[in-house]
């Protein structure tokens, strides 16, 4: 070997070589007779790309000719072009699936063989990546995990009719590849509002990630531990309807979940300052604001990088993110209730009663049940289901006629009873009392209660004759509220005879009371 010229690049290996074998300098100097610092310098040129000699050796001719040899001014200049026109469309392709910085150096050394070695090439494009502020978007998979949190300012709406003011939480989601944004207000953090806020945000998304990322919030977490933490009943409900993953972030380790955390001190200058002088009406009023202040939030463009949120989400995240299933979670609730007498159980928080087959009388019972359907359990067998009262039909039941007993339906039927059969009962006495009788059959909570006191009333009507019940029903009248027990008092009490004192303040109608158009 000549030790004056620049060696060769089978040379250089074979350099490289000879050192691992005999691991020394003054060795592999006399063997190949070559100078000690020809050598000290190839190996230390070798050694600054991998200190792993044999890493080295595997490269091919170009690659260890960059490593070895700096080229010109002229040919670095070159390089360096070639490297800066081609990193925005390396950044784009990094977030395609499957797309690594390995793929891209061996498309981009095919090309130029001439270009920068590998772990240059990593250097300068992880450096470039920095100076335009996508780190966190490159480090997120697109469409994988949907980070979640609560702004740390709540927003308000007043109540018209009362005045109050109520404050709301502001629920914030995020897609860290993206940024895309979704918010909402909340009444609570409470787990059913939480819950209710993730599926409005899978709803504005459209579709699914891989996984949620919050930190321990109360409704998310029920016990926190940073390998395997306790998820709320309700959320692992949700997760497993969906198929998502749950995540947590450890405990006080914000940067886990960065993205959010940058959403949400977005969110206080692009949606609570520009709504800070509305007043709202109503959570709905609030939230239809918000979605405005969202829409312009995802379509701004990026401060340091091309496109927006919403460019980039519908390009690289949506086609990627899993389809919606036909049903939203529901969330279901759980209470318990002995069955009652009557063979029905009752969920306190609407105030209706669901039927069960009469023989589980006495019995304790777990009912579940969500905004559609009553399921209710007994011994971990489901006896009943049914579907669920509206809301608002507060003390109203809900009965099979397969769950009474038979005697309950032969009487039923053989004796014709209804509604229908009372009011023509009720209208051959009089209007007075056909207006008590409809007050008693929708004012009752059972339906067969509502029948044994319109049998009183027309008992009452036997006992005291039908003409007094019919004063009687015209006193209950004048106060809008009838009932069995009340009708019974005026009349044990003579109540219906007693003439009422004339009203002193207005004139009564006369045939000699002359008018206004007598003095005209």
């Amino acid at each position: 070997m000549n030790m004056g010229q620049l060696k060769r690049m089978d040379q250089v290996r074979l350099i490289i070589e000879t050192y691992l074998q005999t691991k020394s300098i003054k060795a592999t100097s006399r063997r190949l007779k070559v100078a000690r610092n020809t050598v000290k310098t190839y190996l230390r040129r070798a050694q600054r790309y991998n200190v792993e000699l044999a890493v080295v050796l595997q490269l091919s001719e170009a690659e260890l000719l960059s490593i070895c040899y700096k080229p010109d001014r002229k040919e670095a200049s070159t390089r360096e072009k070639i490297f800066i026109s081609k990193i925005d469309y390396w950044i784009k392709e990094l977030t395609r699936i499957g797309v690594n910085k390995q793929k891209l150096w061996e498309e981009y050394i095919s090309e130029y063989p001439q270009g920068y070695g590998y772990s240059q090439f990593c250097e300068k494009l992880k450096r470039e990546i920095g100076r335009k502020d996508l780190t966190i978007s490159l480090s997120h998979k697109p469409g994988e995990c949907m980070q979640i949190d609560f702004a740390g300012k709540k927003m308000r709406w007043v109540d018209i009719s009362t005045g109050q003011v109520h404050e709301a939480e502001i629920l914030i989601v995020v897609l860290p590849h993206s940024q895309y944004t979704f918010a909402i207000a909340l009444p609570s953090q409470k787990v059913h509002d939480f819950v209710h806020g993730l599926n409005q945000a899978l709803l504005f998304f459209g579709k699914l990630p891989q996984s949620f990322l919050s930190d321990n919030l109360r409704s998310y977490v029920k016990k926190a531990d940073r390998y395997d933490p306790e998820f709320n009943a309700l959320c692992v409900q949700l997760a497993a309807h969906y198929n998502i993953d749950l995540q947590a972030t450890r405990v006080g380790k914000p940067k886990d979940k960065a993205s959010v955390e940058n959403a949400v001190n977005i969110s206080y200058s692009r949606i609570n300052a520009p709504l800070r002088n509305e007043t709202f009406h109503s959570l709905e009023e609030l939230n239809a604001a918000i979605r405005i202040q969202l829409v312009k939030h995802n379509n701004k463009p990026y401060q340091k990088r091309e496109g927006s949120r919403q460019e980039v989400f519908q390009t690289v995240e949506l086609p990627v993110m899993r389809e919606l299933p036909s049903d939203l979670f529901e969330v279901k609730r759980i209470t318990k209730s002995k069955v009652r007498r009557d063979y029905h159980v009752f969920i306190g928080e609407a105030k209706n009663y669901y039927s069960v087959p009469f023989q589980y009388v006495g019995k304790d019972t777990t009912i579940i049940y969500t905004s559609k359907t009553v399921e209710v359990f007994a011994d971990n067998q489901r006896i009943a289901i049914h579907d669920r009262l509206p809301f608002r039909n507060a003390y109203r039941h809900q009965t099979n006629p397969t769950h009474m007993p038979k005697s309950h339906m032969e009487w039923k039927r053989a004796r014709g009873f209804n509604a229908a059969y009372f009011l023509k009962l009720a209208d051959q006495i009089g209007p007075q009392t056909y207006w008590a009788i409809s007050e008693v059959l929708i004012s009752r909570i059972h339906e067969a209660q509502s029948y044994n006191s319109c049998h009183g009333i027309f008992k009452l009507a036997n006992k005291y004759s039908a003409e007094r019940l019919e004063l009687a029903c015209s006193r209950c009248r004048r106060v809008g509220k009838a009932s069995y027990s009340m009708l019974r008092r005026i009349l044990h009490h003579n109540l219906d005879q007693v003439i009422e004192q004339e009203d002193l303040f207005n004139i009564p109608e006369h045939d000699n009371i002359r008018g206004a158009e007598t003095y005209k």
